[in-house]
């Protein structure tokens, strides 16, 4: 057999040619003077033959007395790659020898050793190498996956073990970017980068032959190295870009046709702004987008173009809509109302031979641009709070360096809500995180504002307490409607003073304050329509139920041969204006003047006239409405509405009624009495639980349990509780994506509710609380939002969207032209100026969101992905280095072994041919 001995006295076998002398023993190393190997030999033969690269030497292995095994005396200092061929042998350890070659028993075998060989033998050491892989691979998996512990003893139950993040535990409050820059990780990173090094100078010779080894090493290093350049200095976030801002000018009507007034807002819908001064005031609001509008006229018939139309209403009255094409100025144009029902609207050119109706009104569209990165808080904790002085248009940062993120933190119980049953007891955990001024144009440099709390994920909400005699007025009623039979019910906290929060159920349940009896007497009957026509002594009463229509638009109500007749259009009761309420019957009529459109309040002097969607007036806002046919009078009494069951407080301050409607002819009045349930039709109960005359709301943030989170909210619901010196309310801010200037440039699905204080010298101070901001190196537009579809065009449905492309312009300085567009995609990203742009969000279309908004076809923005890559050059030239030493070491090296082996092999079979012919 050949085996191998190295200077620790590893053996390890291998395969090989045999020698002559029936086996060979192969011993590479370093021999120190003094120590020679001790071996046993199974033959009788005692000669043996050491063979160097370029000289031999022949030995004869002797037995000293007393020892069974001979040894071997070498007499040089040291041999370097000595090979050592002896017949069939057994080695056993090393022995120290003198000059005379007798034994030394005393002697010292391992000589003292300084502290800093021992570090590099610790750091040279196999074991405390694979200890640290070991420890890292066990902090990446906590980091990334987290860890699963059992909580109950029956560990074979699935709802015996439980899952938990460790980095987001308090204490730690760690994203995963910051846990892999933790000290511990940096430590053993650094350790690790250590023992390679050692290892690979004291133990791996730099030779052909360990090429591949010190290749993989140095990759693993290099890219360790380039990852914390990449790491320490990386920069990530996101940045919205809108399509289009619309520019408004207002001119004089003179000659000179001097600016008047400037503004601007974001082309998004529903977005508005008003303009200018007196008859010259404009209200502007956006209508409606169209990202595809096809141009049907002149030379350019056939292209697409973006198209903006503006709903414009003028102090004098006057409202017409105005359509803006992106890159098409030429075909601004206005659109005035006409008196057609089948086309509401006209081309004001061809009305009155002009393109604009108002061409004092000047309207043009021009690019967005984005100068600013967000930073995102998956990556580090980037909270930030943004202040202004009310009235000014920009605003001042100031970071908040906390160390929140995942947890709530709070020093009082009383600051929230308390949660529902089952629900976990929020601990008591204050934080106290100061906000100084950090820029020079800070509005308020001395204001020393704290942090005192934080929530993850919570919404205000009012609730009522008991006031006393000092509060005002406040009827507040607590109901509870159920049905006993079905073990089900309802609760509902009413406001009588608050139009949103005096009904339920879509205006069935109402809640109302009684000033006097006589107006129970109004309420306990049922909503009636009156009308009159004092020149024919016609006077008529009739409940407006029977004159609606179930469905669509009723058949109309001839009075005899009058001429005169009508019919009920719709019926909405309790409508907020103002701080009141008001109820109005929608009619039309017709008179022998012709057909009109009625809306008959509740209050007389509100009744007007519409036409076309407008009430009619006579130009002058002071001289009020008109009338279109005077000669016929509507009155509406809404009594209980639309109503089933009124909760009537009052005129007494503890005093409640019922005005039921279920199942009756007229309206029944039912004295209450707080929590004793009233049967009413349909099997069901009602019962006001609680009263409170004089109650007091109080505003808090509720938390929102966890299993009714949304995973895709992010901070969106995160919220900042801020202590300012000098202010007894300490406001809870609520988080906003982007701190937008002015609810005109506000992103379609994004808020914008800033915080006003009062401070002690009398100025008002906004605040939003938002992310940190990066200055971009150039600023950035968006050109268009593209979409491409598996089949054909975008038809809404997202599942058919096969890629989303922002066309992108640069412009590197305020004054520069802006570049040509440059597509970036999801997964095709592209640099410019030291960071890189990807597509992270797009803008959808949607519905109306609310009463009084307007859909969206969508495409109006786009959010970019943003950041540097530091360094990744780098890291795959250390992936490139360390695969080609693995290729190397796995492939090349065992041929270049195997080549030399040969080549021994060959050099022993001719040195022992002379030695066998003249043994012969």
């Amino acid at each position: 057999m050949i085996g191998w001995i190295s200077s620790r006295s590893s053996i390890e076998p291998v395969s090989g040619q045999k020698s002559q002398c029936g086996g060979s023993l192969l011993l590479l190393g370093d021999i120190p003077h003094g120590l020679v190997p001790e071996i046993k030999f199974s033959s009788t033969e005692r000669s043996c033959r050491i063979l160097r690269e370029r000289q031999s030497l022949s030995l004869t292995a002797s037995t000293r007395p007393g020892h069974e095994s001979p040894s071997i005396e070498v007499s040089e200092t040291s041999f370097a790659d000595v090979s050592i061929f002896f017949p069939t042998t057994r080695w056993s350890g090393f022995r120290p020898m003198n000059a005379t070659g007798s034994e030394v028993t005393k002697q010292v075998l391992r000589p003292r050793r300084n502290p800093a060989v021992w570090l590099f033998d610790f750091f040279s050491n196999v074991s405390v190498g694979i200890a640290l892989l070991v420890l890292l691979f066990i902090f990446m998996s906590i980091g990334s996956a987290g860890i699963v512990y059992p909580v109950h003893p029956n560990i074979f139950h699935p709802e015996a073990w439980e899952y938990a993040q460790i980095r987001q535990w308090r204490g730690l409050e760690m994203t995963e970017f910051e846990w892999f820059h933790w000290w511990p990780f940096n430590v053993l990173i650094g350790l690790l980068c250590l023992t390679m090094t050692v290892t690979t100078l004291r133990r791996i010779p730099l030779n052909i032959i360990n090429l591949g080894v010190w290749m993989i090493h140095t990759g693993i290093i290099l890219l360790c190295l380039a990852s914390v350049y990449y790491f320490t200095t990386k920069i990530e976030g996101d940045a919205p870009v809108a399509r289009r801002a619309v520019t408004i000018a207002v001119v004089a009507d003179d000659a000179n046709g001097d600016v008047i007034d400037r503004g601007s807002l974001l082309a998004m819908p529903g977005n508005t702004t008003s303009i200018g001064l007196g008859e010259q005031q404009y209200d502007v609001s956006i209508q409606s987008i169209d990202p595809e509008w096809e141009l049907l006229s002149g030379e350019d018939a056939g292209e697409r173009a973006f198209s903006v139309n503006l709903m414009v209403q003028r102090g004098d009255g006057e409202r017409f809509i105005r359509q803006v094409i992106a890159g098409y100025p030429e075909y601004t144009e206005d659109l005035i109302f006409s008196t057609d029902p089948a086309q509401p609207f006209q081309r004001n050119i061809k009305v009155n031979g002009t393109r604009l109706f108002d061409p004092s009104l000047l309207v043009g569209l021009e690019f967005a641009p984005t100068d600013h990165l967000f930073l995102r808080n998956d990556l580090s904790k980037n909270w930030a709070l943004y202040l202004r002085e009310v009235g000014d248009l920009e605003w001042t940062e100031r970071p908040i360096d906390g160390d929140f993120l995942y947890n709530d933190y709070i020093a009082d119980r009383d600051w929230v809500w308390p949660g529902g049953i089952g629900e976990p007891t929020l601990p008591i955990d204050p934080i106290d995180v100061p906000i100084p001024a950090t820029a020079p144009d800070d509005p308020a440099p001395d204001l020393v504002i704290q942090a005192t709390g934080f929530l993850r994920y919570a919404v205000m909400r009012d609730r009522a307490v008991p006031g006393g005699t000092d509060v005002p007025l406040n009827p507040t009623a607590w109901v509870r409607i159920a049905a006993p039979s079905m073990d089900r019910s309802n609760d509902y906290v009413l406001r009588a003073f608050d139009p949103e929060r005096s009904m339920a159920d879509g205006g069935l349940l109402v809640f109302r304050w009684l000033e006097s009896e006589s107006d129970l007497q109004m309420l306990a009957t049922k909503p009636t329509l009156r009308f009159e026509i004092p020149d024919l002594g016609i006077e008529i009463e009739r409940p407006i139920a029977d004159a609606l229509p179930a469905e669509g638009e009723g058949e109309f109500n001839r009075i005899g041969e009058t001429g005169y007749g009508y019919r009920v259009l719709a019926v909405q009761d309790d409508l907020a204006i103002g701080s009141g309420k008001v109820s109005v019957a929608i009619l039309e009529i017709s008179t022998p003047k012709g057909l009109f459109r009625r809306w008959v309040f509740d209050d007389p002097a509100l009744t007007r006239d519409v036409v076309d969607g407008s009430p009619m007036d006579r130009g002058d806002q002071h001289a009020g409405p008109i009338i279109g046919d005077e000669s016929i009078i509507f009155t509406y009494q809404r009594g209980t509405g639309a109503a089933l069951l009124s909760v009537l407080a009052g005129p007494e301050p503890g005093r409640l009624r019922l005005a039921n409607t279920i199942g009756v002819e007229e309206p029944e009045i039912i004295e209450l009495s707080v929590g004793t349930p009233i049967a009413i039709p349909g099997g069901l109960e009602i019962a006001v639980t609680q009263y409170e005359p004089r109650a007091r709301f109080e505003r808090k943030p509720f938390i929102v349990p966890i299993q009714q989170r949304s995973r895709d909210a992010k901070d969106f619901f995160s919220r900042l509780r801020i202590d300012i010196p000098g202010l007894s309310q300490s406001p809870w801010l609520r988080f906003h994506m982007y701190p937008f200037d002015g609810p005109e440039w506000v992103l379609r699905r994004h808020i914008y509710e800033p915080s006003v204080i009062r401070l002690p010298d009398g100025r008002s101070i906004e605040l939003m609380f938002s992310r940190r901001r990066v200055p971009l190196p150039s600023d950035v537009s968006l050109e268009e939002f593209v979409l491409t579809s598996h089949i054909g065009d975008f038809d809404g449905d997202s599942s058919n969207i096969r890629n989303y492309t922002s066309m992108l312009r640069f412009r590197d300085a305020p004054a520069a032209a802006w570049s040509e567009p440059v597509p970036v995609s999801v997964n095709e990203p592209v640099e410019h100026q030291g960071f890189w742009y990807f597509q992270a969000q797009w803008d959808p279309p949607d519905q109306p969101r609310f009463q009084g908004d307007v859909a969206s076809k969508g495409l109006n923005y786009t959010v970019l992905g943003v950041g540097n890559r530091n360094g990744v050059v780098l890291q795959l030239l250390g992936c490139i280095i360390a695969v080609i030493g693995m290729m190397y070491a796995f492939y090349i090296k065992p041929i270049i072994k195997q080549r030399r082996r040969r080549a021994v092999y060959d050099q022993m079979d001719q040195m022992a041919s002379p030695d066998v012919e003249a043994s012969a």
